[in-house]
């Protein structure tokens, strides 16, 4: 298709730079703004909390009447012991530094140790409530937010929950009270200029738009943004806003060690055995968010299992070894379990989490778009569906489906080349695709694919031939850890990958950090100035529809006239549960575990029987 006559330039609106829209803001418009930052769904590998649902089975204990967030609290007969759930908290692959990490499985480990200004309760309906602050703070004209913390917070004190040593990190703590200062710290910490981790800050585009961030009083904190900002409110929501006491950085600026990770949060961490299990305990002085008088976390902890395989997730639930389970790659033994129990509560949850190719776009030979758009146009998603997941998973652009609210459905795409899967819409892609190919050289290829799951290095094969077959391409294919992959792509010497991505709340996460020019995670070298336009222009609109359809437009664009990044298909996870696991509700986004503070035994139930 000429680019003339691509969907994105039938409605291509020319944008200023830094973008226009400058008009007076009203403090609803901000939260209302804010709530649609954060509709959708993401990726996660542990349960949360949530309504019970059907398939639970009858209870013969009496719970207390539901709390402020919604949730069913335990009663004190069903408080104690130790939640046991399949997860992916084990796979450290690159820094425990909870502002440097880039993997979701780490940071959903953060999310139970570290705690924030806000957090989101509801992300599907992108409702912002409060975690350390007070209230969510109001503000006049979009810029100014003065946040008053909750008194009485303190920072975890692993010894005496653990009954163990202190930590050296834990002495310089010492417990004491969270401050007005440690906010001020931890977001500083990530813009400081002369830092020597400087560069792996890849959350620091959201601290970089602060004018001001100033201590009022022990308990208070002026943030002023230097312009008014759609997403102002996101951005100390987001999934790695995490407040951390100056005391537990090392020299160096480094915060890398498990003797480091001391928050204020529900959960500290116990111990860590890399790829086999996390485990983590409840913190007796968590502050409990608005209703301190339940006394969560209701378990003494939790521990993350690392299975990675459907047998012995299969047999490990149904030996009652884990609370709850879900599949790898094949979901016919959860529907098989489904059937043998029907009383087990099942869920299916998308993941934002998705698999997908980066380019490096200013050397060769992907720096000659042809060859980037031919490898887009053969690859073949409703393989990689079929193959992959039997069937369950959805194509993905370059927003996740989960993000109903921002992203281009999959019936649009699947108008779109390289999306397209009927036989005559397929030949006439891959026609097309070779034409190119060969016009831009016919270069080599070599493609390197991450190491996990196992079947990302055991789609390479099937990978190459398409390619092979299609374009009449030499190709290689390697094999890398994702800290290796992660290391070479700051480098700028991987030219193509193919790997998992993790996925985010708001399209800003998704569009700035990725796609504009000055974005900390532009690993591919993009630099469009009308991309970085656009790309401002949308943080920058309150008003929802206008958003959205900005939001559309720089896909369509990445699409037609980037594709720096293939994305291919986003896996749906299949759930099940024991009743007797109280609260349960699948996350789809890494970094919610904070909500498994909410989770509970009930040893009551029919089902708690023959549990392991």
């Amino acid at each position: 298709m000429p680019l003339a006559q691509s969907p994105y330039w039938q409605r291509r609106r020319r944008y200023p730079p830094g973008g226009l829209w400058r008009r007076p803001l009203s403090r609803r418009a901000l939260l209302r703004s804010a709530a649609w930052g954060g509709a959708g769904l993401g990726a996660a590998a542990l349960a949360g909390c949530g309504s019970e649902g059907s398939g639970s089975s009858r209870r013969s204990s009496t719970p207390l009447p539901a709390a402020a967030d919604g949730h069913q609290p335990a009663p004190q007969s069903s408080r104690g012991g130790t939640l046991r759930l399949p997860g992916f908290e084990a796979f450290i692959s690159d820094t425990l530094d909870p502002h440097q990490t880039e993997f979701g499985p780490i940071y959903s480990s953060h999310s139970a140790v570290f705690s924030k200004l806000l957090r989101y309760q509801d992300i599907p309906g992108g409702v912002i409530t409060t975690d350390l602050a007070e209230s969510v703070p109001e503000t006049s004209d979009g810029r100014e937010f003065i946040v008053h913390l909750r008194p009485g917070v303190r920072f975890q004190r692993p010894s005496v929950a653990l009954g163990r040593s202190p930590s050296r990190q834990e002495q310089a703590v010492n417990g004491r009270e969270l401050t007005a200062e440690d906010v001020v710290y931890s977001f500083q910490r990530q813009v400081n200029p002369d830092s020597p981790r400087r560069r792996f800050y890849y959350r620091s585009y959201q601290y970089e738009a602060f004018e001001k961030l100033e201590v009022i009083d022990p308990l208070t904190v002026r943030i002023v943004y230097k312009e008014p900002l759609a997403v102002a409110l996101h951005y100390l929501a987001d999934t790695n806003a995490f407040i951390i006491p100056k005391e537990a950085v090392g020299e160096g600026d480094r915060m890398d060690t498990q003797e480091a990770m001391i928050g204020s949060g529900p959960f500290i961490w116990d111990h860590l055995e890399p790829l086999n299990r996390s485990h983590f305990v409840r913190n007796p002085d968590w502050f409990g968010w608005n209703d301190p008088d339940l006394g969560r976390p209701y378990n003494d902890g939790y521990e993350s299992i690392f299975l990675v395989d459907d047998a012995t997730l299969e047999a490990t639930f149904r030996e009652k070894k884990t609370d709850a389970a879900l599949q790898v790659s094949n979901p016919l033994w959860v529907l098989k379990v489904r059937q043998d129990f029907p009383e087990v509560v099942g869920r299916d949850v998308g993941f934002s989490a998705w698999l997908n190719t980066r380019f490096l776009v200013d050397r060769p030979p992907f720096n000659d778009l042809r060859v980037r758009k031919a490898i887009h146009m053969v690859a073949d998603r409703q393989q990689m569906i079929d193959s992959l997941f039997q069937g369950y998973a959805h194509i993905q652009g370059p927003i996740s489906p989960i993000l109903k609210r921002w992203t281009l459905s999959e019936d649009e795409l699947s108008r779109l080349p390289g999306y397209r899967s009927g036989r005559s819409q397929r030949e006439e892609d891959i026609k097309a695709a070779r034409q190119m190919y060969e016009q831009a050289g016919s270069p080599p290829i070599t493609v390197v694919f991450g190491d996990q799951p196992a079947y990302i290095p055991g789609f390479a094969s099937q990978f190459q031939r398409v390619l092979e077959e299609t374009l009449g391409a030499t190709v290689q294919t390697k094999i890398l850890g994702y800290l290796q992959i992660s290391e070479r792509l700051v480098r700028g010497d991987l030219p193509m990958t193919w790997q998992y991505d993790n996925g985010w709340i708001d399209p800003d996460d998704w569009l700035y950090p990725f796609f504009h020019s000055g974005g900390t995670k532009n690993t591919f070298r993009v630099s469009d100035p009308e991309l970085d336009s656009m790309i401002e222009g949308q943080r920058l609109e309150f008003d929802y529809e206008r958003r959205k359809e900005l939001v559309r437009d720089i896909q369509l664009y990445l699409l037609d006239k980037v594709l720096a990044r293939l994305d291919y298909i986003t896996p749906t996870n299949l759930w099940v549960a024991w009743p007797y696991y109280r609260n349960f509700q699948p996350n789809p986004f890494f970094g919610q575990s904070f909500a498994l503070a909410n989770a509970w035994i009930d040893r009551d139930d029919p089902s708690y029987k023959g549990r392991a």
